[in-house]
């Protein structure tokens, strides 16, 4: 990996960290959602001594915490120097979004149409609360109900491998996508992208949903890719 390249970095974003916690979930979720939302920069040093002070925690436990997301790939550790928040390079970041629209596509392929009453209703009910937050510019909450609508569109594939897979892929790009989560029009955007999937799942039009889907990765991608070679949108 390229260490020497000048990682990208954000502001706007929510400055005040997540709510203390002290079991080792809760720490990986915390750091997570620091990464995204731009508190934690790529190539930021996470030191364990401020993480056991910060927790209220033993230091066994900030470990675990470390290896997880070493292990999710939001963090990494480098020899000597301890563990950082990772930078991606570009051609991991297409590689990632390319297995992602592999993933996705093939679950949008086993989707159900048309869609049982139920799977509408609930995606249509996250769709509101993602909406919600996008207008209050609740980034934390914009956060939680992205990831919210996604699971509960893919889950419907009714492969559970599948299911695990993408969640998995979208995890690995939380790290990328913090650019994307601080901007107003990405956010717009973003909401108004998921409304026109529902739109094409009420039309039963699999091709135009799988269109949809493939757009909506790029723009966080793209953004990343610009910001990491110095590049203004």
């Amino acid at each position: 990996m390229n260490r020497t390249a000048q990682p990208p970095t954000v502001s706007g974003a929510e400055t005040q960290p997540s709510t203390p916690a002290n079991g080792v979930d809760d720490i990986v979720a915390a750091v997570e959602e620091d990464i995204v939302l731009g508190r934690l920069h790529p190539r930021e040093r996470l030191v364990e001594e401020a993480m056991m002070e910060r927790f209220d925690c033993k230091r066994h436990v900030v470990r675990q915490a470390l290896f997880q997301l070493d292990n999710i790939g939001l963090t990494e550790r480098i020899k000597n120097r301890g563990a950082f928040v990772r930078s991606y390079p570009p051609e991991e970041v297409e590689d990632i979004y390319a297995m992602r629209e592999i993933l996705e596509l093939a679950a949008v392929s086993r989707l159900p149409l048309p869609a049982p009453q139920e799977w509408l209703s609930e995606l249509e009910d996250v769709h509101q609360q993602h909406s919600s937050a996008v207008n209050a510019h609740d980034l934390r909450q914009v956060f939680h109900m992205n990831i919210a609508f996604h699971r509960t569109l893919f889950r419907a594939c009714g492969n559970e491998y599948l299911y695990a897979t993408i969640n998995e892929f979208a995890q690995k790009a939380h790290g990328i996508r913090f650019i994307a989560i601080t901007d107003r029009d990405a956010l717009a955007q973003a909401r108004n992208e998921h409304q026109l999937m529902i739109d094409a799942i009420r039309d039963e039009d699999r091709e135009r949903l799988s269109d949809l889907c493939r757009q909506h990765l790029l723009p966080s991608k793209n953004r990343y890719l610009a910001l990491y070679a110095g590049i203004k949108d």
